[in-house]
């Protein structure tokens, strides 16, 4: 049985059950799945993939296994206007969409050309699209989004995936024995590269010393950064950028074209 229910201002509402899908499915097809990056934008084909979602302090307990739709009260016709998401499930899938203003119709007139052309009236009804803003698949306990800013409203503290460092954390990292500054501070790194900061220096803190080691030789190696007294100078916040992309393995080499590359994107192996 496939169900629907929505979340209605600090309570979740049972709406209906059926046993035919209430939308179409994804095909699992995991080269289409990447890490999620805010510094890169997914193509048409792509998701971003956020695994082991339960453990994840935003997930929420409407997601688990042992929830059921029994448990929740039926919403009553005053209440649907408003509600802020819908969760749909068909079987290992739950689909997710947030709802705003435009979703809702309202007393909208249509010319209905299925068949025999006829006028149709639309009354109090809510738009459920194709395309879900984000689907939660319990087995495999990973979330797949397109847009990280949809879903802010629905897994509050989501938005830390896309949080700046802070000045204290950018100093941190800056201080780095094997960066040196030329004529450059913490005040003079952009926003994009106080994001970048905040995912590389977790990462990088989390490494034993010899993979530091190895690391901080890649980033000599692939950066192009002018090096002092064998250290990184960073003049500028270009050259933060690409130490950052180096720290994070973004360079690799394409040798038959003879050409160094970024990669813009990790995906998922299993």
């Amino acid at each position: 049985m496939n169900y629907l229910i929505v979340k209605v201002k600090n309570e979740f509402k049972s709406v209906l059950s059926q046993k035919k899908n209430i939308l179409a499915n994804i095909l699992k097809n995991s080269d289409e799945e990447i890490v999620y990056d805010p510094n890169h934008k997914v193509e048409e084909d792509e998701w971003f993939v956020l695994k082991n979602f339960s453990e994840m302090k935003f997930f929420i307990h409407q997601l688990r296994k042992s929830f059921s739709q029994s448990s929740l009260n039926q919403i009553k016709n005053d209440q649907y206007k408003n509600i802020q998401f819908l969760l749909i499930y068909q079987g290992n899938q739950i689909h997710i969409q947030r709802i705003t203003s435009s979703k809702f119709i309202d007393q909208k007139r249509f010319l209905d050309y299925s068949g025999q052309p006829k006028i149709t009236e639309q009354k109090k009804q809510i738009e459920i699209r194709d395309e879900s803003d984000a689907v939660y698949f319990q087995k495999e306990d990973k979330l797949i989004f397109r847009d990280l800013g949809k879903l802010k409203p629905i897994f509050r503290g989501i938005s830390e995936l896309h949080r700046e460092a802070t000045a204290e954390e950018v100093t941190q990292f800056l201080a780095i024995p094997f960066i040196l500054l030329k004529d450059f501070d913490h005040k003079k790194v952009g926003t994009l590269n106080r994001k970048r900061i905040a995912d590389v220096k977790e990462k990088y803190d989390a490494l034993p010393q010899n993979k530091k080691n190895l690391l901080i030789k890649y980033a000599k190696d692939t950066a192009g950064i002018d090096i002092t007294d064998d250290k990184l100078e960073i003049k500028n916040d270009a050259d933060l950028k690409n130490l950052l992309y180096a720290m994070d393995q973004r360079y690799y080499y394409a040798d038959i074209y003879d050409e160094k590359r970024i990669a813009t994107a990790t995906r998922l192996q299993d």
